[in-house]
């Protein structure tokens, strides 16, 4: 892979679906696989989402998921609702998390934290 810009808007050799796709076409080609980028904990490309159309106007920009968490100081699990809904958003449009192919986790955390704060706001 190189160094470029993907269509996912991140860089083409940290795209976790742009590497499946390429491995898939070469390993129907029969060809030397190359290396799937390695989940290190760190930001992804599931994570980061261009905005085209600005609803206050303005250029187009780039975002991320941890950006807007800690721009409006999300609590713990209002943080983590938040990003399971993202992952859910980010898988229907192919860029989910490398081995999820079912928004059913992400949904589940999703209910499991809103349960607390539900508990938390009584």
């Amino acid at each position: 892979m190189t160094s470029d810009i993907c269509e996912h808007g991140i860089l083409a050799d940290a795209c976790v679906p742009c590497a499946v796709a390429i491995w898939r076409a070469e390993d129907a080609k029969g060809e030397e696989l190359t290396p799937m980028p390695k989940l290190t904990g760190g930001s992804s490309s599931y994570y980061t989402v261009a905005v085209e159309r600005p609803t206050s106007g303005g250029a187009p920009y780039m975002t991320e998921c941890n950006d807007i968490i800690e721009a409006l100081n999300m609590e713990y699990d209002v943080a983590n609702v938040f990003k399971a809904a993202w992952r859910i958003a980010a898988l229907r449009q192919g860029k989910g998390k490398l081995g999820q192919d079912s928004p059913v986790y992400d949904a589940e955390k999703i209910v499991f934290f809103g349960n607390r704060i539900i508990e938390r706001s009584k």
